[in-house]
């Protein structure tokens, strides 16, 4: 902060960008101090100036822009974070059994998470160990307000939802194909009515009901869960984009002249053509040895990544209560607007330049890599900097879960909204995935898509006792067994003459 002092004139409290970021320092001058007065003249160009004495009484005012000044024009960016501490992360904590398990699971299951390798879980963990009551209460809150889910519970639908995208089913028709072929309900000990199997047209009915911001705000349930475990430490930000295709035709209607997916717009890259659909923008957390999603923003297939970026970031630093300090961004989002703007919001801009930029002071740190050398710092080496951009590859492999594992890279629906829901869907399968193994005192399935795939009670030898008790069988009970065994014990022992 600057403090500027007058006797007679209010003074002035100049609050600056590092306060924000943890540098907080105080300048303080008392313009009636002869000497207070000659440093904050020469240091700030913009104090008012009332010569009283001497030749100064001579000198011409410089006439400013009549313009709001930015404090990025007063004050040289300096990151909070140097050296490697910049990129060095806390391993994720191994909870104990009594924090998570106790009630949900038995000892039995936690010892196999802990000391069988190979086990990679069951799908059951998810909704075992995690909280999904929120979905009770915005059903309450939709149905008072007049939807109607025709007696269907959306927690219901949804755990098939997400047992669906982690099938890899394309459509919601494969989960409907899938439940004759087993004769029973894979989720029979999660959903309310345990003989519940939905078929695709109930999965499209409520999914279509629940608005997009709904499934928004339970992500963000599980970012903040995430961030309070330990398993993201709001740090560092990897921005990129990710086609999605629309589930409609690459041609307009020679009619209405519109897609039939009225809101997606035809998507090019780098000269080749995808088709029809829509491009989020979106915002990965880096952590070292994992990489989670933290916030998308969508657009149509034919955004610009310049505008994306800005809009993007914006809407996530207006709803985030976290202090980032870095971003790190392919060539795509890079405009000296955008790297300005970047440093404005309290964020250190490592964005890749153009080959072709000519007006800029850009210079290739090695081949095929150009940076603006104005926002690389003076204390950093290029093998510094260019180790910090090399996180970039990460909300890549990230995004390739997407279409390789769950294979979403084309929607089985339309529109807008419909968009957001399933790629939302998808994060939410991610962070409830990296929550599971971190409860489960199991940090290396964080970052493992086909963890927790399994099912616990789709075994054919698991699964006889359940189907004996629906056919109208007795199992014996621990009782009967005990006085069998007694029986025994006693037949066995030597008779008295």
């Amino acid at each position: 902060m600057i403090i500027i002092l007058y006797r007679i004139k209010p003074s002035i409290y100049q609050t600056q960008l590092t306060d924000f970021i943890g540098l907080k320092s105080i300048a303080r001058y008392d313009m009636n101090v002869p000497k207070d007065y000659r440093i904050a003249r020469k240091r700030f160009r913009w104090i008012p100036f009332h010569p009283t004495w001497g030749s100064h009484a001579k000198q011409t005012l410089k006439i400013l822009a009549k313009s709001q000044r930015k404090i990025i024009d007063f004050i040289q960016w300096v990151p909070n974070l140097k050296g490697e501490y910049l990129y060095r992360f806390p391993n994720v904590g191994i909870p104990r059994f009594e924090e998570y398990g106790e009630g949900k699971i038995s000892k039995k299951e936690w010892d196999m998470h802990r000391y069988l390798k190979g086990f990679n879980g069951f799908f059951e963990n998810l909704f075992e160990l995690n909280d999904f009551s929120y979905f009770d209460e915005l059903q309450e809150v939709l149905e008072t307000g007049g939807v109607s889910f025709k007696n269907l519970f959306i927690k219901d639908i949804f755990a098939y939802e997400l047992l669906r995208i982690n099938l890899g089913f394309k459509n919601y028709s494969g989960i409907e194909k899938m439940g004759k072929f087993t004769g029973r309900p894979p989720l029979f000990n999660i959903t309310h009515d345990p003989h519940f199997f939905p078929t695709a047209s109930n999965l499209s009915f409520v999914l279509n009901k629940i608005p997009a911001k709904a499934f928004f705000s339970f992500f963000q349930q599980l970012v903040q869960e995430c961030i309070e475990t330990g398993i993201i430490v709001p740090r560092i930000l990897i921005w990129d984009g990710q086609f999605i295709r629309s589930n409609c035709n690459n041609n307009k209607d020679e009619n209405e002249r519109t897609y039939s997916d009225p809101k997606a717009e035809y998507y090019r890259h780098n000269g080749v053509k995808k088709g029809i659909g829509y491009d989020p923008g979106i915002l990965y957390a880096h952590c070292n040895n994992r990489w989670l999603p933290l916030y998308f923003k969508m657009f149509p297939g034919n955004r610009n990544d310049i505008i994306a970026f800005k809009k993007t970031l914006h809407d996530f630093l207006t709803s985030t209560p976290y202090q980032w300090q870095v971003i790190i961004a392919d060539s795509g989002p890079y405009s000296l607007q955008n790297l300005k703007e970047t440093q404005a919001k309290g964020l250190f801009p490592i964005i890749r330049s153009r080959k072709n930029i000519k007006t800029h002071p850009v210079r290739e740190l090695k081949k095929g890599y150009y940076f603006n050398t104005d926002f690389i710092p003076k204390e950093w080496s290029d093998e510094y900097f260019l180790k910090i951009y090399n996180f970039r590859p990460m909300i890549e492999q990230g995004n390739s879960y997407n279409n390789t594992y769950y294979n979403a890279s084309r929607m089985n629906t339309r529109g807008f909204e419909a968009a957001i829901r399933l790629r939302y869907s998808i994060y939410i399968l991610e962070l409830l995935k990296a929550l599971t193994a971190y409860k489960l005192g199991r940090p290396e399935l964080l970052m493992k898509p086909s963890a927790f795939e399994a099912s616990r009670y789709l075994n054919f030898q698991v699964m006889l006792p359940f189907l004996a008790v629906d056919s109208g069988f007795v199992i014996f009970e621990n009782d009967l067994y005990k006085n069998r065994q007694n029986t025994l014990h006693y037949r066995d022992k030597p008779k008295k003459k």
